[in-house]
């Protein structure tokens, strides 16, 4: 009996190819999506589970004490792990990683010195292979990182630095923060580190190598460059511990907090809570908070949802056409039914028939769409920065057995309303030629089709604004001119005398202004806790950054009240400029107070150390120094030279010059400039490695995620419309198939082809105006929801909902006009010959 089901499944299916093909089309389309959008899912979801133990490894997480303290943080100071050491015996073992910066590293290979500037470049504690299981090709795990200046370095790296020689024991060279060339001995060689790792790295070195640093005291509990692991012991209650982890930030901080910033530890506190947090390993990726990783990347669990969403959404329009089609076909197996039931066919067994097709129906579809899967990955990956492999899953036992369920369920369910349906037809009626109008389910076709093209529009006007939110952000003024401004890095490399270097800059006529800074929009993050003069006054947090005069020049700030550091006058070097956001922040009000009471001449002191204070030669007009993203924050501008703040000496710093377009008149003559910039920092210092970015594309850089999401719901909404458009196909013959002999009445009775074709369509027609309708309130809802995670956000204008609205429109004409053309001009002796 089974044999004899495919046998007619295969059949019917060859004598009506059109449908066939149009059924295997729509269920590839929607599978292939349901499949990408689930290796997708599955690999957000999984980061992490190489670790042997790390169902017991925990990140500990604090408050952001350096910003918002609202927003979690997964980076603590270094004695957070001395304190979890002491008071938390929990924990089996704790070990800490410590985001050291860029570091230069300097090769010397059979007489040849190469220069690297090493960007995953951390320090570790020794036992931090004994928690974490990251696979070594050569090297003790557990002794590694032992000893002071040892190294580890994965598999790819070794080979760039020494070639097909044996790595262990050799010695590289890596200049400090002082300029000095420290020796460190590559003690362990590391496969790969996995992609879904959320720490990677190409290089770690000994935690015992900063040990002069680590000692420094006083700021042992808020020098947050670390993050800090804990493997708990097994059958630890996870809850108590957080409770118990409360107490140690009231005991180990104030000592901190008094030396550094000269208050009590309910003072610094005060109105937060310092609240430690555990966060188990295999949530940290995909968490939405922290947001940030500074040592490896961060998932989005909000692009998780929404394309999980989307995959759901394209798998069950897929279904939807299906059942339309299959529907729509009835009156051509109607005949077919009545004689299997008068030939003593069941019920049961014609609705095992109809199941079986689409069982089969599904299969063909799984089968073309994991090839559709095969060929599109690459695509996929490319947009957005993944690794997946079809490949790797269909290795996967467990991964064939979720397929064949799927195709099963997937198959009754899609299957299940064509066979009740067609189940139902009377012998007697069929066999005559007529179809029961007790069953013809036309609210419920209509209703499916709503539904996918509510659906469909609504993922086209969410796209609308994905695309509008990107343009807009991409254009709004951000308070200066981000086009044509080069910048070239690693400057503090060079040392702390770089005019040697400006001055061979500002000799080239390629640009028109040169500055230099301690910090680059969008990426201005360093801080610190100032005050304005007066015991009353609240300590407020600012962001900071050191730069010359010359910098505030090539950036086109404004000034609305003071002016710009003079370098002509030596004192300047202890003045500051505020932006408007810091002047409020300090209590000195908006721009329209400034008359009565200007914030020029005014003083901002440190609320720290020796609480210096620094008199306000000017105001800026507020500017976006991060990401458009956010909202502008307070900023103050130290002068470069100012030898009183904590970080004079220190930190990377930069040259940005303005491009003279007028000299420049073509991208070689940009790439012959940074040429010669490139030869003049050589040079200077040739171990200096040359960097160089524009600011304009790091600005886009901050939107990469939303890009990639941009054009990844392109994609789906298109393949949505697709789907969309197959279904109505499918309702369009149906109804041709239901309505020939009353168009062929009509159009005895004298009605005209381009009346019979408006007929038609119209019906259709206002199935998509009810979408509209349908829809516009839930894409709005939608929009505006998205549009929330945005400091500045476009407008939500009617013009999108109508462009929308009117595409679908267009878009049924088009697709039901094939089929009424068809039916219109069909000569009615052919649909009325049996009446």
């Amino acid at each position: 009996m089974f044999k004899n089901y495919i046998k007619m499944a295969w059949r019917n299916a060859i004598r009506q190819k059109q449908f066939a093909m149009l059924n295997i089309l729509g269920l590839s389309i929607g599978i292939a999506t349901c499949f990408i959008i689930g290796l997708y899912i599955h690999s957000e979801m999984t980061y992490d589970r190489f670790h042997e133990k790390g169902d017991r490894i925990y990140r500990v997480n604090q408050p952001d004490i350096w910003g918002d303290w609202n927003d979690i943080s997964a980076n603590t100071g270094p004695n957070v792990a001395t304190a979890l050491r002491t008071d938390a015996p929990d924990f089996e073992a704790i070990t800490r990683i410590f985001n050291t910066g860029a570091q230069v590293v300097r090769t010397n290979e059979q007489n040849e010195v190469n220069i690297y500037n090493e960007g995953q470049y951390y320090a570790a504690e020794e036992n931090f292979f004994d928690v974490f299981s990251f696979k070594f090709s050569q090297g003790d795990p557990h002794s590694v990182l032992k000893e002071p200046r040892s190294m580890v370095v994965t598999k790819e790296k070794a080979y760039q630095y020494f070639g097909e020689t044996d790595p262990m024991g050799k010695t590289v060279e890596v200049k400090d923060w002082e300029g000095k060339w420290q020796t460190y001995t590559v003690r362990g060689v590391l496969e790969e580190v996995p992609y879904k790792s959320h720490i990677q790295f190409d290089v770690l070195v000994s935690l015992s190598s900063f040990s002069d640093r680590l000692n420094v005291h006083g700021w042992k509990w808020i020098w947050t460059a670390f993050s800090t692991y804990g493997l708990v012991k097994e059958g630890t209650d996870i809850q108590a511990l957080t409770s118990k982890l409360q107490e140690i930030p009231p005991k180990w901080a104030p000592p901190t907090t008094e030396r550094i910033f000269n208050q009590k530890f309910e003072e610094f506190t005060k109105g937060h809570q310092w609240t430690l947090y555990l966060q188990p390993l295999k949530e940290i990726y995909r968490s939405s908070t922290p947001n940030f990783n500074t040592f490896g990347p961060a998932g989005n669990p909000m692009y998780v949802k929404i394309f999980g969403a989307i995959g759901v959404l394209v798998l069950l329009l897929s279904s939807i056409n299906f059942m339309n089609l299959s529907t729509a076909r009835s009156s051509k197996r109607a005949k077919e039914i009545g004689v299997r039931k008068v030939l003593g066919s069941k019920r049961r067994g014609l609705i095992k028939q109809f199941v079986l097709e689409s069982i089969l129906f599904v299969l063909i579809g799984t089968i073309l769409a994991l090839v559709l899967v095969q060929i599109s990955l690459g695509t996929f990956n490319a947009i957005t920065d993944v690794q997946l492999e079809l490949l790797y899953y269909l290795s996967n036992p467990l991964f064939i057995g979720i397929v064949v369920v799927f195709i099963l369920i997937l198959g009754v369910l899609s299957g299940s309303y064509p066979a009740f349906y067609l189940s139902m037809f009377r012998p007697v009626e069929t066999l005559k030629g007529k179809i029961s109008n007790r069953f013809r389910g036309k609210g419920i076709r209509n209703g499916l089709v709503v539904f996918q093209f509510t659906i469909s529009i609504a993922l086209v006007i969410c796209t609308l604004f994905v695309q509008k939110q990107l343009s807009y952000t991409a254009s709004m003024d951000i308070g200066f001119k981000k086009d044509n401004i080069l910048q070239i890095h690693n400057i503090d490399q060079i040392g702390f005398d770089t005019e040697i270097l400006k001055t061979k800059l500002e000799s080239n006529p390629a640009f028109s202004k040169v500055g230099k800074s301690f910090g680059l929009p969008p990426n201005i993050w360093t801080g610190d806790r100032y005050k304005a003069l007066g015991a009353k006054n609240d300590v407020v947090q600012l962001r900071n950054v050191r730069a010359e005069g010359d910098y505030l020049d090539v950036l086109g700030l404004k000034f609305i009240a003071g002016r710009n550091f003079d370098a002509s006058r030596t004192n300047d070097k202890y003045k500051v400029v505020l932006n408007e956001e810091a002047v409020k922040m300090l209590g000195w009000g908006n721009q329209e107070d400034y008359k009565a009471d200007n914030p020029v001449g005014k003083i901002v002191a440190l609320a720290s150390g020796d609480e210096d204070e620094f008199e306000v030669i000017g105001v800026v007009k507020d500017f976006n120094f991060n990401s458009v993203k956010q909202e502008i924050g307070p900023l103050v501008i130290i002068h470069h030279q100012n030898d009183k703040v904590w970080d004079y000496g220190a930190g990377l710093s930069y040259y940005s010059m303005r491009l003279n377009t007028d000299v420049l008149g073509s991208p070689n003559d940009l790439q012959e400039v940074i040429d010669t910039v490139r030869e003049e920092i050589a040079q200077v210092d040739p171990a200096v490695p040359f960097e160089y970015s524009f600011m304009d594309q790091d600005f886009e850089n901050t939107f990469i995620a939303e890009q990639q999401m941009g054009n990844v719901l392109n994609i789906f909404t298109t393949l949505a419309l697709i789907i969309a458009c197959l279904g109505l196909f499918g309702l369009t013959a149906f109804s041709a198939e239901q309505r020939v002999k009353e168009l062929g009445i009509r159009k005895v009775l004298g009605a005209k082809v381009s009346e019979l074709v408006l007929l038609f369509s119209s019906e259709f027609t206002k199935l998509i105006v009810i979408s509209v309708i349908l829809s516009t309130p839930i894409a709005y809802f939608l929009v505006d929801d998205w549009l929330a995670n945005f400091a500045y956000r476009t407008s939500i204008d009617l013009w999108v909902f109508a462009v929308a609205s009117c595409s679908a429109i267009i878009i049924t004409v088009l697709t039901v006009s094939f089929q009424a053309i068809k039916l219109a001009s069909t000569n009615p002796i052919e649909s009325l010959r049996t009446e």
